[in-house]
């Protein structure tokens, strides 16, 4: 924790000294900028990964969210917009929202993974979103090599139905009903596969 303080310390000096350039010279690259600003970023998401070890149980939402009708791509590549009433057929949903990146989404696959084998015969399914930019192929063999290759996954590269659920970071994980509305959100990694957690789930759900 202490290294990550030091180094969001850094981050942010290195971000106002690269402010005060730009004013002072006009015609700084606009491209250095962009790059600035996206490092700002990633490194915004791994620190608030790394600080969400959270410990608390799930909290059911005073206002469940519609979960958005956005496109996001199948394994396939191919565009599709998660119809939880429609096209699913199963009663709840855990969504899990990942990137290869990102340490803690790495750490807690293997969980997930047991998650859906214990889960499963409550008519609960396991997916996962990746909000990756990696190709779809290299980030299902990641899954593949990092114990989640039973789940389903999606993969949101244009961040669309993570920015309209107005997510902090990752790892993420929602509980989505079948009517389509999120009734929980939790941010940080967790023991997935952990008999209270599969029990507060289910019950969470009923």
């Amino acid at each position: 924790l202490i290294f990550f303080s030091k180094l969001s310390f850094f981050i942010f000096f290195i971000y106002i000294r690269q402010q005060f350039i730009i004013k002072l010279n006009p015609i700084f690259n606009m491209h250095t900028s962009n790059l600035y600003k996206k490092i700002l970023l990633l490194f915004s998401l791994i620190i608030f990964t790394t600080h969400s070890n959270a410990t608390e149980n799930f909290k059911k939402l005073d206002k469940p969210i519609i979960f958005p009708k956005k496109n996001v791509l199948d394994g396939n590549g191919k565009p599709i917009i998660l119809k939880f009433n429609e096209n699913f057929r199963k009663k709840s949903y855990v969504i899990n929202f990942w990137a290869t990146w990102c340490v803690p989404c790495k750490k807690e696959l293997p969980d997930l993974g047991l998650l859906k084998s214990k889960i499963k015969k409550y008519n609960i399914d396991v997916l996962t979103i990746s909000i990756d930019q990696k190709i779809i192929e290299e980030q299902i063999i990641f899954l593949s090599k990092n114990g989640a290759s039973n789940l389903t996954h999606y993969f949101d590269k244009k961040m669309l139905v993570y920015k309209s659920l107005k997510l902090r970071g990752i790892p993420t994980t929602i509980l989505v009903d079948s009517q389509g509305q999120v009734i929980s959100i939790h941010e940080g990694i967790m023991k997935w596969g952990d008999d209270l957690i599969v029990s507060e789930i289910k019950n969470l759900f009923n």
